[in-house]
């Protein structure tokens, strides 16, 4: 019996008279909420031709309990939609009404992988759990490529790369978007964090046990990938599977606080040019970590102003600490980037942000991107491909 689906997974058990095929390798999980264009999204799916009996998708219809009138008649749409829908591989499906006060992707997402482990356990399988959005669309070698990775013991978690879809009615925004994305990304990089990776959630994807280990999904109504990966990227195991690609849709929302539908929409509805972390936190930021091994030694503890600051006054016994828990510069160095990871590099952005160094115009961020990568050049949708290649490649 799992202990995770006992104390920690949704508790209602979506198919319970379902049995999966025996050869069950991959279970794709996407939440759907007022979605126009789920099939053109499962037609992508189809597309890859990956063996009928050995995966499956699991979609989570969801709404609010206090959803309005058009969401609902949304969802029953959709669901029709669904059950016309004709394909080789199995497609469950599921309506929830989720609590008021929890509804959102981050719950959806939850409800489906969390049901994923069941179907999992029935078939005797440890396999891989994929996080795929309802606006999505693939490459033909989608599946396939995921499973080679996962056809390695060793490999835990991954991400698969992204492009976002360039639709010409918001193609300035979504270029810039996702030129942020990448700068933040590949910043981090520059800095010396080892653990900077893209975490979209329609890129995420986790072996069954993995995802049991680091107690599931979190219930957030944005950033809940964010969140996911940065508690199981530690664990060890993780690849970025650059061999295919997943590509988010463009479009407007409004449904989250945060994550691309609102970026594109708060862009296009600004006059501003749009602007991102100055560069040089992130310069503060590798003078920090590239003294990491001299912590350890304790011949030199002094680092930039930003950071003393951000740490406090107790940074000396925060590093003690740290030292007192291993016997070994590599056990050190592991300890260090868990204790700060990827949220508390961003606590640190946005408190550099407000305290030292104001946002700076996209333009002025890529232009000290340019002098690290001094072959970068052109307009930015020439600096959009070149940074995809460049991603692709050395990530």
């Amino acid at each position: 019996m799992s202990v995770y689906l006992d104390r920690y997974a949704w508790q209602d058990e979506l198919f319970p008279e379902f049995m999966p095929p025996n050869d069950l390798e991959l279970i794709v999980v996407i939440p759907s909420f007022k979605e126009p264009d789920l099939i053109g999204a499962l037609t992508s799916l189809a597309d890859c031709g990956y063996p009928s009996e050995k995966f499956l998708v699991l979609i989570i219809l969801n709404e609010s309990e206090s959803a309005s009138e058009d969401i609902r008649k949304a969802n029953e749409q959709t669901m029709r939609e669904l059950q016309g829908f004709k394909c080789d591989f199995t497609l469950l499906a599921s309506q929830k009404k989720l609590p008021v006060k929890k509804a959102g992707v981050g719950l959806a997402r939850k409800i489906g992988m969390d049901e994923a482990v069941r179907l999992f356990n029935k078939s005797g399988k440890d396999g891989a759990i994929i996080c795929y959005d309802a606006d999505c669309r693939c490459d033909e070698n989608y599946l396939i490529e995921i499973q080679k990775a996962y056809s390695n013991p060793e490999v835990n978690s991954g991400i698969v790369f992204y492009e976002h879809q360039l639709h010409r009615e918001n193609h300035s925004a979504i270029v810039e978007y996702e030129l942020y994305l990448r700068y933040y990304i590949d910043a981090l990089r520059f800095a010396g964090f080892p653990n900077a990776h893209q975490t979209l959630g329609s890129c995420i994807t986790v072996r069954k046990s993995m995802y049991e280990k680091v107690g599931g999904m979190n219930t957030r109504k944005a950033g809940e990938d964010f969140y996911f990966l940065n508690k199981t990227i530690p664990h060890g195991g993780f690849v970025e599977i650059n061999s295919t690609t997943i590509r988010p849709s463009d479009r407007i929302s409004d449904r989250v606080p945060f994550g691309t539908g609102k970026a594109v929409n708060d862009i296009i509805g600004s006059s501003a040019e749009y602007s991102v972390y100055h560069p040089n936190i992130f310069e503060d930021l590798r003078l920090f970590f590239r003294k990491v091994d001299s912590f350890w030694e304790e011949n030199d503890w002094k680092i930039p102003k930003t950071m003393k600051t951000f740490i406090g006054d107790d940074w000396e016994k925060e590093l003690s600490d740290l030292k007192s828990q291993v016997s070994s510069k590599e056990q050190f160095i592991k300890r260090f980037f868990h204790w700060f990871d990827a949220f508390k590099i961003l606590k640190y952005v946005h408190f550099c942000r407000d305290e030292f160094y104001q946002n700076v115009e996209l333009e002025e961020a890529l232009e000290w991107l340019r002098n690290k990568h001094f072959f970068l050049k052109g307009t930015k949708d020439s600096l959009l491909i070149q940074l995809r290649y460049l991603d692709r490649l050395y990530s």
